[in-house]
């Protein structure tokens, strides 16, 4: 209840925050969503004539104007005005109601509410933003499953790993978190849409896609105060880890402290968790999305080229293990019909669009069915899941020669399941069904194909700290003997396919093959081989290269080779309550054979931390003994959360786990 001049004004946050599913972010300010009613209550100090000739003003951004859309007036008889707000008033004496609805197609941002009798009197400030829950609204999700998957879940899954290793990590979207709203909108008044022109950009951001473009900009800071800096490399010096993060809270809480200055750093799976948190928090419907073997095309020929040398060494390379984007729901109304729905868009900076590194959105629809042409982006995003891809051997006397290969672009493209932690495969939303594309692919046609069987052959888990072998196996398909040469290489490459010096190995070898014989080749790896690329987050990736040396034909086969992070141990050692202290008694054993040093649990989670991280250090821990720890918390709201694991060490890098609490209320 606030006291203005000649009212009380009761905003009825309680009650309209719960309508608008907006209780979650705060209980102290109106937060509304355009397209729905609320309502607010006055009770006049003394008597008054009725104000029914009075008029309501919302306004929005620093110069508002009814020509922009950012100040409407509206008569409080209940009739809809043109610009698609309305307001009703009723009065019973000294009370007053007063119910007010946002259009469907509002500016999303901070209002101000004034009624013009008596002499513009200030009813207080709102928050309007987009609404899934309204048919009116471009961002409209029917299901109910989906506008809580999308739009209210605080925490979910995103994948990482390998096409023939998926990894489940989760992460902290924490939209609801303490401040993280204002921060979302911080994030849109540092745009370079908003330093040209602020009262054109605030006029424009009842659009979710110019809303959802201006995110994609501001998430990566290559062009403004955006938010988090990307880095590829092993060293990180002057900022973390992207390996390090857990959650998004913590990243858009530092950005805005710090006087909006990057946060160092992120990489794909950061920008696109953050991406989503920010989308979450305005009311887009969004998901994060992971390609596996993702080409980056900076060219747009929709072909990518990688390029070996004669030891093995990727020299370069263009298609990334995976690739993380953002999915948002909406209608394109800008577009011809057909193309409402998903749409794709990538904080991940890659390659320019329109002067500024930022990507879509594009509907999905328009990747699978090869509309090139489509805003924004169709290109670059179809290239992502459907270039070809050409590998080429750079050889020392300076020619090049190619090589077949067999690695397909665009696999295994996944999200997380609605209601569960599960994988859901969307690939056919992207592309057709496999098969006829195949045939498509020069390998085919190539003789050195139609001669051999070339694969890898890994066990189906490794765990870090063991040593283990490979096998090369190698199949004569042709009439005759062949002589063959085999270059087989390992060594660190970064998830976006970038390789790393530091443990790369290479051998060459030459057998006589019988017609129908297959060959075994053992590649082994012991601990020390690969023990450095444990602390940078780089993945190992093996290749074995043949020469048919009768034919001078060359094919390829790699794999990448996911090593399995020890299990951490959670548990929660007393029933979760909201308000009262639980404890997470966490543990996880040593698998390598070194000291780790100074080990860290962190811990975070929705609901669960306050929106911070809480962590707790340990000495050192001896090869084959547990690293133990118990850190407490106190849950501030019941229902099913993710509490977040972390453990750190300079040896194995980053340690991820989770477990899902169901947190009872509070007691009486």
């Amino acid at each position: 209840m606030s006291k203005q001049g000649l009212f009380d004004i009761d905003l009825q946050l309680e009650k309209n925050n719960a309508d608008h599913h907006t209780d979650v972010f705060c209980k102290d300010r109106l937060i509304v969503r355009r397209g729905q009613p609320f309502t607010i209550n006055l009770s006049m100090k003394s008597d008054m004539s009725k104000l029914s000739v009075a008029t309501l003003i919302a306004e929005t951004g620093l110069h508002p104007s009814v020509s922009s859309g950012t100040r409407v007036s509206m008569d409080v008889n209940g009739e809809p005005q043109s610009s698609g707000w309305s307001a009703a008033l009723s009065q019973h004496g000294k009370d007053i109601s007063l119910t007010v609805c946002a259009s469907p197609k509002a500016p999303i941002g901070k209002y101000r509410l004034i009624l013009s009798e008596p002499s513009q009197m200030p009813l207080g400030k709102i928050i309007v933003l987009f609404n899934p829950w309204c048919a009116d609204d471009t961002v409209y999700i029917e299901k109910e499953e989906e506008q809580e998957e999308y739009v209210m879940s605080q925490d979910g899954i995103i994948f990482r790993g390998a096409a023939n290793y998926i990894q489940s990590c989760p992460w902290n979207f924490g939209q609801f978190e303490s401040g993280i709203l204002n921060v979302c909108l911080k994030i849109l008044n540092k745009s370079l849409q908003y330093k040209k022109d602020p009262d054109k950009d605030v006029s424009q951001r009842g659009d979710p896609m110019y809303v959802t473009r201006v995110l994609s900009a501001m998430i990566n800071s290559n062009d403004d105060s955006g938010v988090l800096a990307g880095k590829w490399g092993e060293c990180y010096s002057g900022g973390v880890a992207p390996t390090s993060w857990t959650g998004s809270v913590e990243i858009l809480r530092q950005w805005s402290d710090c006087n909006c200055a990057s946060v160092r750093y992120g990489q794909c799976w950061v920008f696109a968790g953050v991406g989503c948190t920010v989308a979450r928090a305005l009311g887009i419907p969004c998901r994060v999305i992971t390609n596996f073997e993702s080409a980056h095309d900076s060219n747009g020929d929709l072909k990518i080229e990688s390029y070996v040398n004669e030891n093995g060494q990727r020299v370069k390379e263009s298609v990334w293990n995976y690739h993380c984007w953002l999915e948002s729901w909406m209608k394109r109304p800008d577009l011809k019909p057909g193309y409402d729905g998903w749409q794709a868009s990538d904080p991940t900076p890659q390659e320019q669009s329109e002067g500024v590194m930022c990507c879509g959105p594009v509907p999905v629809k328009a990747i699978k069915g090869g509309d090139l042409t489509c805003k924004y982006d169709a290109a670059f995003v179809y290239a992502e899941v459907n270039a070809d891809h050409i590998v080429k051997c750079r050889l020392t006397d300076g020619r090049v020669v190619d090589i077949v290969n067999k690695v397909q672009i665009g696999q295994k493209i996944s999200t997380k399941r609605i209601g569960l932690d599960d994988r859901e495969d969307i690939t056919h939303l992207y592309k057709h069904r496999e098969g006829s594309e195949l045939e498509r692919v020069s390998y085919r046609n190539a003789q050195v194909c139609q001669d051999f069987n070339l694969s890898i052959e890994c066990p189906q888990r490794i765990k870090k700290g063991s040593d283990f072998n490979l096998h090369v196996l190698v199949a004569n398909k042709s009439s005759t003997v062949k002589m063959i040469c085999l270059l087989l290489s390992s060594g660190g490459m970064l998830h976006n396919g970038q390789p790393i010096a530091k443990g790369f190995r290479s051998h060459m070898e030459q057998h006589s093959l019988k017609p129908g014989k297959v060959l075994r080749v053992p590649m082994e790896h012991t601990y020390n081989s690969y023990s450095a690329l444990l602390c940078t987050g780089c993945q190992l990736l093996v290749t074995a290269q043949l020469t048919d040396i009768g034919r001078c034909g060359r094919m390829m086969e790699k794999r990448v080779v996911i090593l399995e992070d020890p299990e951490i141990t959670i548990q929660i050692l007393r029933q979760p309550r909201v308000g009262q202290q639980s404890c997470a008694k966490l543990s996880m054993r040593n698998p390598v054979p070194e000291v780790l040093g100074k080990c860290r649990f962190t811990i975070e989670g929705p609901n669960l931390t306050h929106g911070e991280t809480l962590s707790r250090t340990i000495p050192n821990v001896e090869p084959g003994k547990e690293a133990r720890a118990k850190i407490y918390f106190r849950p501030t709201r019941s229902g099913q959360h993710k509490l977040m694991v972390d453990l750190y060490s300079k040896k194995l890098g980053h340690v991820k786990a989770y477990t899902n609490l169901n947190v009872s209320k509070a007691e009486g």
